[in-house]
């Protein structure tokens, strides 16, 4: 629970290698379930197969891939990364119990509306000069947008994407109580505009729409009115929005000029040079982290699906595709079960691929988590009987 509380918090990390605190509590935690074996070897039921599959085929085509054009120390690095969030965190967390993990949600929201509590108060008081030393150079940029405990405003927003549907969830649910729930949302809001992340804005926009889309037709009246009631007290009260967000997300919503958006045109240069490349990386690809060195542009394409294919060729691209349609297949298959799961299952796997368009590799567990926590709201163990360390399993 400590962990997913903190999953969002990258700034608690151990020097510069992707490691954070919550990492550190998820392995401690698998240890335990190791040794009780309480490992669930099949955390997305008859889906698990396309799941394993798909990460095999991509890790392999990043193997073959990087063992004739790259270094294989850099496949280990992030074969690895890849293995500790798409194999080993599945199974740990839809061990547990299904009863703890329908909590699970709420306090991923409390992390990240208390990590967006600590940034806005922050940057009332501070800039970046005084923050960058202690909480890094994200935690506040030097232009003013928030990335909180996060550490970096875009993925700061994506937190936020990822959140929004829960919260929905957990009030529905009644696992949150609605006072603490519209604080959350408050708190939430506001630092998704200080975030000033364009794609972030989007992908909450479409998570909330295809939560009360499937929700059914009262649930939606009843966020518009809500929606409706903030709106109105918010321009009643004169609160300017936040400079990031006017800056960077509000003139490309208004004029339709993605130019706008932050970094769009940037990203899209690479997109452009990284499908051209892909002509010549059908079969074999670059090789993992290769494709910044022989890029013009000096850097990853922030396109997961191009920079897979680029590095690791068609089998690592055919094994992308398949886990990202295991997700949505997951979450149609709640849909049609349970609504409130399948309503926050499919919002947070759409924020999920959302992303998969603008963030180059994802094997970070701020990424994937989220997805784990809402699919394990219906795929964990209906019951998981205590035991103490050592007892071996007599029956399931």
């Amino acid at each position: 629970m400590i962990a997913v509380f903190f999953c969002g918090w990258s700034v608690l990390r151990f020097g510069q290698i992707n490691l954070t605190l919550s990492d550190i509590l998820l392995s401690a935690v698998l240890i335990a379930m190791l040794f009780r074996g309480e490992i669930n070897s099949k955390p997305f039921g008859n889906l698990t197969i396309f799941w394993f599959g798909g990460l095999g085929l991509m890790l392999l085509g990043l193997l073959v891939s990087t063992l004739i054009n790259g270094s294989v120390d850099r496949w280990l690095i992030v074969g690895t990364q890849y293995l500790f969030a798409f194999f080993l965190m599945p199974v740990l967390i839809t061990g547990q119990n299904v009863l703890l993990t329908r909590t699970l949600p709420a306090l991923f929201v409390l992390g990240i509306a208390v990590s967006q509590l600590i940034g806005i108060s922050a940057s009332m008081l501070f800039d970046n000069s005084d923050t960058k030393a202690l909480m890094g150079d994200g935690f506040l940029t030097g232009n003013g947008r928030l990335g909180a405990m996060t550490g970096e405003p875009n993925p700061n927003g994506a937190m936020i994407a990822f959140s929004l549907p829960m919260l929905l969830y957990s009030v529905r649910r009644g696992i949150m109580p609605p006072g603490i729930g519209l604080l959350c949302g408050v708190l939430l809001a506001w630092g998704l505009l200080a975030s000033g992340s364009f794609t972030g804005f989007s992908a909450a926009l479409i998570a909330i729409g295809v939560y009360l889309g499937v929700s059914g037709l009262r649930m939606l009246m009843r966020a518009s009115l809500v929606a409706a009631v903030a709106l109105g007290l918010l321009l009643a009260s004169g609160i300017p929005l936040p400079a990031a967000f006017e800056n960077r997300v509000a003139g490309a919503l208004t004029t339709g000029d993605l130019a706008q958006a932050g970094t769009y045109t940037g990203r899209s240069a690479l997109i452009e040079e990284a499908w051209e490349m892909a002509n010549d990386n059908i079969l074999v690809g670059l090789g993992v982290d290769q494709f910044r060195v022989v890029s013009g542009h000096g850097a990853p394409v922030h396109e997961l699906h191009l920079l897979i294919w680029n590095e690791g060729g068609v089998v690592a691209l055919a094994g992308l595709v398949i886990i990202l349609l295991t997700m949505f297949a997951a979450a149609f298959i709640v849909v049609t079960r349970s609504r409130a799961e399948g309503a926050m299952i499919l919002s947070v796997v759409v924020v999920f691929n959302v992303y998969t368009f603008s963030i180059p590799h994802m094997y970070s567990r701020v990424w994937v988590l989220p997805v784990l926590l809402a699919l394990s709201t219906y795929f964990a163990r209906r019951s998981t009987p205590y035991r103490p360390l050592g007892q071996a399993v007599v029956s399931r």
